[in-house]
């Protein structure tokens, strides 16, 4: 797991940095493109691009439109935590929960923030059920999502 003492800043050129930024844009970008767009060798650039892999890209996924195939909520859940059950328990046990897709532990009155797509609102139900139903967990404060106004997996290279 990734906390703030354990991570560590990688250094990149200008090179490393447009690479990575071209593949945000497009991991199916060929080596030879990459090659033309950075002014360096189709060699010099697969040999980044694996360095890039060792200690920086953890995996190239497609991001699917969900709502083209029927997933018609999203779901934001807090959830209020008492001192019942350790909170590695409940972390692990929120990860086997195959719906949600975020879970992140955060600062105030709700420390375990998630967020999951449903095909509908039994389904949402469903879920948030099973939180409810965790050891450990007093509330579960949910929030709907109406309308997306942006969603950008990249991150700024800088």
């Amino acid at each position: 797991m990734m906390t703030v003492e354990n991570m560590k800043n990688y250094d990149l050129d200008s090179i490393d940095k447009k690479i990575l930024e071209l593949l945000q844009e497009d991991a199916k970008m060929t080596i030879k493109d990459i090659s033309n767009m950075t002014g360096k060798s189709q060699t010099a650039v697969r040999e980044r691009i694996k360095k890039l892999e060792d200690n920086l890209i953890k995996k190239y996924a497609a991001i699917i439109d969900c709502r083209q195939l029927g997933y018609r909520e999203m779901v934001m859940a807090s959830l209020r935590i008492n001192s019942s059950q350790p909170l590695e328990d409940i972390k692990s046990k929120v990860d086997k929960i195959a719906e949600i897709k975020y879970a992140y532990v955060t600062t105030g009155e709700y420390p375990i923030f998630l967020m999951f797509k449903c095909l509908g609102h039994e389904q949402a139900l469903s879920v948030i059920d099973k939180l409810r139903n965790l050891p450990g967990v007093e509330e579960v404060k949910t929030e709907i999502v109406l309308d997306r106004i942006k969603e950008d997996h990249s991150i700024i290279i800088t």
